[in-house]
């Protein structure tokens, strides 16, 4: 995958899921406190979770 491609993928899914969080988070009145635990929490799970896609790849 290009580096500019999985820059607008990564943009995207980020993009979804603190719109996705926001819309829950004011619908609901959870804490915000909590509101930025699920979002760091979140996006720390992807990176992990796709850092190991883009790993298997590389040429040396």
């Amino acid at each position: 995958m290009s580096g500019a491609f999985r820059l607008l993928v990564d943009l995207l899914v980020i993009s979804l899921w603190v719109l996705l969080l926001t819309l829950v988070f004011l619908e609901t009145g959870w804490p915000r406190w909590a509101f930025y635990g699920v979002l760091f929490g979140g996006i720390g799970l992807y990176v992990a979770v796709t850092a190991a896609w883009a790993g298997g790849d590389r040429e040396k």
